[in-house]
């Protein structure tokens, strides 16, 4: 009997034992459902938190794109408007001086055509520091990299800035010969670059001071430094030198600027693979190393010269410009340079009627007309039969590199920016001229004459 009561009560036990487990066994169980589902709710919360993110960033970032394409659009306008007046302020006063020979100044009259002249070259130069600061940030640089000869933009560029180093009691040092030099980049960036350097070299100097253009050639490339003698600059000033908008402590200089240059001049030889560097000490003057890659494949023979005088033949000039101001330029600058013919038409239709009338020797064609645009004139222009064969220029104030670029692609057989550069024009004139452009055949003429 004792043992009976023995296994009953083990068995007794065994079962309180197995209930108490299934016990805490469906007790863990809702615990473990409890967390399964908290951490289910936390998930799809944080799901829709990250979602919520993910679409406030989408947003944010389109409202940045948007804000960037307005930014360039702006830019984009700001650029055509300030270069259309600036095409008179500009172009007016080369043409004054120009002719200086025949209609004296006096010095009163040249000191304040040469602050003009000036003032309108600055803002310009603004303009375009802008222009491509934005398009640097925009990914929207166009390059033209190839064989260059560095030394060859030196001394134009020397040439260019000797007037501004003389007024300045500047001594300007060209490079001296080094042999066989020859780097890869964008001709215009790297004369742009060179520009910006010396002219900082030039406006930042002492009376009576000095700006050495030195090149070397080396295993690694071709390197090219501009040195002043300036007052230097203090090593706190160093870390901010290639920052944009940062003038180094002289806001309040007498050297007008907006601290874009070399900002824009170290983004520019980059997009080139290249480098520049700066090194300055102050009470001792700077030096700024522009670094481009060799070239390695054989030279060709260059020839150029700065700003030839160009004797421009007897011919006819249609000229398609709705702003009264250019028009008037442009007939002061072809009676300078004289030679030609000038005929005017101030929209795409009349330019278009004029063209087929006339058949002038060659076509300069603003860009921005009312109507119909320069590009869709020039179209129609290749499709008729009559026309067809002129020579046709772009002279126009949407200078963007875009621009240019489609100006290009559209046929022009040269597209000139606004101000007007009147040997550069000059120069797009005598080669359209002496050009092999094919001219409309005799059977277009019979046909359209029948007609």
């Amino acid at each position: 009997m004792e043992l009976v009561l023995v296994v009953v009560a083990l068995a007794l036990s065994g079962c309180w034992a197995g209930i108490r487990l299934a016990i805490r066994a469906r007790r863990e169980a809702a615990t473990l459902r409890r967390l399964n589902a908290t951490l289910e709710a936390r998930t799809e919360q944080r799901a829709r938190e990250l979602q919520t993110a993910l679409t406030v960033a989408e947003g944010q970032a389109a409202q940045v794109e948007a804000a960037h394409r307005a930014k360039t659009e702006f830019l984009a306008s700001m650029s055509h408007e300030l270069r259309t007046p600036l095409n008179a302020v500009i172009g007016f006063s080369d043409l004054m001086r120009l002719n200086e020979a025949h209609e004296p100044l006096t010095h009163r009259q040249h000191q304040a055509l040469e602050q003009i002249r000036a003032a309108g070259a600055r803002l310009l130069t603004l303009v375009d520091e802008v222009l491509n600061l934005a398009d640097i940030e925009g990914g929207r640089l166009a390059l033209n990299v190839e064989r260059v000869d560095p030394l060859l933009v030196a001394r134009q560029v020397c040439e260019t800035l000797r007037p501004m180093a003389e007024a300045a009691g500047i001594e300007l040092r060209e490079p001296p010969p080094v042999a066989g030099l020859a780097a890869l980049a964008d001709r215009e960036r790297l004369r742009q670059v060179l520009t910006a350097l010396v002219a900082n070299a030039v406006k930042y100097n002492r009376p009576g001071g000095v700006v050495l253009i030195e090149a070397r050639q080396s295993a690694e490339g071709v390197s090219l430094s501009v040195h002043d003698t300036g007052p230097g600059l203090p090593a706190a000033h160093m870390d901010g030198l290639f920052q944009p908008f940062n003038r180094l402590g002289r806001e309040a200089s007498e050297v007008p600027g907006a601290g874009l240059g070399l900002a824009v001049a170290r983004r520019l030889i980059e997009a080139m693979g290249g480098q520049l560097g700066g090194d300055s000490r102050e009470g001792e003057g700077a030096v700024f190393t522009v670094r481009l890659p060799a070239a390695t494949e054989a030279p060709r023979t260059v020839t150029a010269s700065f700003a030839p005088r160009v004797t421009l033949p007897d011919a006819t000039l249609l000229y398609v410009e709705d702003n009264p101001s250019n028009i008037a330029l442009m007939r002061h600058v072809i009676t300078a340079l004289g030679g030609m013919r000038l005929h005017v038409a101030e929209t795409g239709p009349e330019g278009l009627a004029l063209a087929r009338d006339l058949r002038p020797d060659v076509v300069i064609l603003d860009i921005n007309l009312p109507g119909i645009d320069g590009f869709e004139v020039k179209a129609r222009l290749a499709e008729d039969p009559l026309t067809r064969g002129l020579p046709v220029l772009a002279l126009s104030a949407s200078a963007a590199f875009a621009d240019i670029r489609r100006g290009r692609e559209a046929g022009f057989l040269e597209y000139l920016t606004k101000p007007l550069q009147i040997p550069a024009l000059a120069q797009a004139l005598s080669r359209a001229l002496t050009s092999d452009v094919e001219a409309p055949d005799a059977c277009g003429d019979a046909d359209a004459d029948a007609a």
